[in-house]
C-alpha cells in the first residue's frame, strides 16, 4: 500500500516530509520486527534514540510520530518519510494496522474481557463452549495464544497492537471463527486494542491492582472503561457488552457506561438484572447454582440448574458470564447447560493437588491481588477445611500498596501464614517480605521463607488430614523472576515433590 493511501483514510495524520508514493508494508512499534518498508511508529513513552537507529537499519524509512513529540526534530534528520499525529501515536497504531489487514476483526467475532479478576478462567470458558459447540476458535490472553494447533507465546496478557492484528490475520486465514482475548488495562491504556471491531465486551470487576502503573484507582476504572468505548467504535453489527453488577467495580463501570452514553446494547449479569444467579452450592467435587434469564419486557425469570466441575464462588461467575455471553449470541440456554459439566479445569486457577493418600489437598492459584487473594481463601473456606494454610509473596517492582492488604486477608482468613518470594525481580526479597508483615497484627501465625521451594516444603509438611493449603501468586507460571534472571519453577511441581 502506498503512503498516500493512509493519509487519505487518517485525516489526524500529516505528511511533514516525503514522499505519498512510498510504498509501506506493515507497522510496527518494536523496531527489532522491523523490516523493509515498514512504518516505525515512535511511540507515545519512547525517548530512546536507539530505536530510531534500529528501526532504519532494520529497513524502515518512514516513521509515525506525534506532533508535540520532544524527538520530532532528530525523526525529520533521521527519515526520508515523516508523519505526525494530532492524537495519540499509541491508539492510531492499531488503527493503522488494521486497515493495512483490511480489518481482520471485522471477519471475525472478537469478544474481548476486562477486569481486575477473572479474565483468564472467563476466555476459558467461553472457549470451552466454543469448542463444545463446534465452532474454529482462538484465545489469546496470560498463559498462551492458541488456535488450532498452534500455540504462541507473546509475552503480554494483551500484545502490541500491531502483534495483535496479525495473529487474528492468522487466525482468520487458518478459518477461525471466534477469539476470545483479555483485554488488560495496560493494553486499553495504552492502545494495543484500537483497532479491533468488537462483537463484545465483558466486564468481570474492578479491585486494586497495578496502581505503579495507573497511579490512581481513578484511571484505572476509565482505562477498563475503553473497552465499551471500542464496543461503540466498532463497525460490527449486533454487539453487546456484559457487565457483572454486583462484583466491586460493577456499580462504577454502569454509571460510566450512563454518564459517556455508551450507544452500544449493554446487558447486566446480577440482582434484578436480564441474568442472575441464585443458590449456589459448592463442594469439594464442583458448583451449582440457578442461573436466572428474564424474559424481555417481564418480571419473570426463567430458571436453568447448572452444574460445573470449577470450584469457588468467583468461577460460579465466570460461568454465569459465559452463558449470558453465548445467549448473547442467540446459542439455545438448553445446549449450553449440557457443556457446563465438562469445563476442564484453567491452569493455575483453583488447581487442585491430592496427596498420595487424598485426605488432604493444595490448591495453587494465580490470586496475586487482594480481591483475588481473599476469593481464592473464602473458596477454599467453603470446603471446610480442619485447617487452612496460606502461601503467597509479592511481586518486585510492582504496586507496594497491596502488600500490607494481602496480609490482613490472609491473617484474617487462613489459620497459618507461610510468606515467601513471588517474582522479586530486582527488588530485595526481604524487603518485600517486610512490607506484607507491617499488615500482620499477630505474627504468631507467620512463617517466613524467602525461598519458594523450602516454603511450599514447609507448608505441606504442616498439612494434616482434613487441612487445605493454599498456594498464591504464580499459578500457570512456570517460572521465577529473581534479579533479572528468570529460572524454572512450578508451584505444582514443587508440591507434588513435596508430598
Amino acid at each position: 500500500m502506498i503512503l498516500g493511501t493512509i493519509l487519505k483514510e487518517f485525516s489526524n495524520l500529516n505528511l511533514v516530509k516525503g514522499n505519498t508514493s512510498t510504498s509501506i508494508e506493515y507497522i510496527w512499534s518494536d523496531s527489532r520486527k522491523i523490516q523493509k518498508n515498514d512504518l516505525f511508529v515512535l511511540s507515545d513513552e519512547f525517548t530512546d534514540v536507539q530505536f530510531i537507529s534500529s528501526a532504519i537499519q532494520n529497513g524502515s524509512n518512514t516513521c509515525l510520530i506525534s506532533k508535540s513529540s520532544e524527538l520530532l526534530k532528530i525523526v525529520l534528520e533521521k527519515f526520508e518519510n515523516v508523519i505526525t499525529c494530532n492524537s495519540s501515536v499509541n491508539q492510531m497504531q492499531g488503527k493503522i494496522a488494521s486497515f493495512l489487514l483490511d480489518h481482520p476483526s471485522l471477519k471475525l467475532e472478537v469478544i474481548a474481557v476486562t477486569g481486575t479478576n477473572g479474565k483468564t478462567s472467563l476466555t476459558h470458558i467461553l472457549y470451552h463452549f466454543a469448542r463444545s459447540l463446534g465452532i474454529p476458535s482462538g484465545l489469546i490472553g496470560t498463559i498462551h495464544t492458541k488456535f488450532n494447533d498452534t500455540i504462541l507465546e507473546t509475552g503480554y496478557t494483551t500484545p502490541d497492537a500491531s502483534s495483535l492484528q496479525w495473529l487474528l490475520k492468522k487466525m482468520l486465514e487458518d478459518g477461525i471463527k471466534f477469539v476470545f482475548m483479555e483485554a488488560s488495562s495496560h493494553g486499553l491504556k495504552l492502545g494495543r486494542t484500537d483497532g479491533i471491531h468488537l462483537r463484545a465486551a465483558l466486564f468481570t470487576n474492578l479491585t486494586k491492582d497495578h496502581l505503579d502503573f495507573h497511579k490512581t484507582m481513578e484511571d484505572y476504572l476509565l482505562s477498563k472503561f475503553r473497552i465499551f468505548t471500542l464496543l461503540d467504535e466498532s463497525r460490527k453489527e449486533n454487539k453487546f457488552g456484559i457487565v457483572n453488577l454486583d462484583a466491586e467495580g460493577g456499580e462504577k463501570a454502569k454509571a460510566l457506561i450512563e454518564e459517556n452514553s455508551i450507544q452500544s446494547n449493554i446487558k447486566y449479569l446480577g440482582k434484578n438484572c436480564t441474568y442472575d444467579v441464585a443458590k449456589p452450592e459448592i463442594s469439594i467435587n464442583g458448583s451449582e447454582f440457578i442461573f436466572k434469564i428474564k424474559k424481555s419486557k417481564s418480571t419473570f425469570y426463567r430458571n436453568l440448574r447448572i452444574r460445573s466441575i470449577l470450584l469457588g464462588g468467583f468461577n460460579i461467575a465466570n460461568v454465569a458470564l459465559a452463558l449470558s455471553c453465548w445467549l448473547e449470541l442467540n446459542i439455545e440456554t438448553e445446549k449450553l447447560s449440557t457443556f457446563t459439566e465438562s469445563i476442564p479445569r484453567i491452569p493455575g486457577r483453583f488447581d487442585i493437588y491430592y496427596n498420595p493418600d487424598k485426605d488432604r489437598i493444595a490448591i495453587v492459584d494465580y490470586a496475586h491481588t487482594p480481591d483475588a487473594l481473599l476469593n481464592i481463601l473464602m473458596s477454599a473456606k467453603e470446603l471446610n477445611p480442619r485447617k487452612l494454610i496460606c502461601l503467597f509473596g509479592c511481586g518486585g517492582d510492582r504496586d507496594k500498596t497491596k502488600r500490607p492488604e494481602m496480609a490482613e486477608i490472609s491473617e484474617r482468613i487462613a489459620d497459618l501464614v507461610v510468606l515467601t518470594s513471588d517474582n522479586p525481580r530486582t527488588e530485595e526479597p526481604d524487603s518485600i517480605l517486610n512490607d506484607i508483615e507491617k499488615g500482620f497484627i499477630d505474627k504468631s501465625k507467620i512463617i517466613r521463607e524467602i525461598d519458594r521451594k523450602k516454603a511450599i516444603q514447609i507448608a505441606v509438611s504442616k498439612l494434616q488430614a482434613g487441612d487445605i493449603l493454599v498456594v498464591c501468586g504464580k499459578g500457570h507460571e512456570n517460572y521465577q523472576i529473581i534479579g533479572k534472571e528468570k529460572f524454572h519453577f512450578d508451584d505444582g511441581e514443587e508440591i507434588e515433590k513435596a508430598w
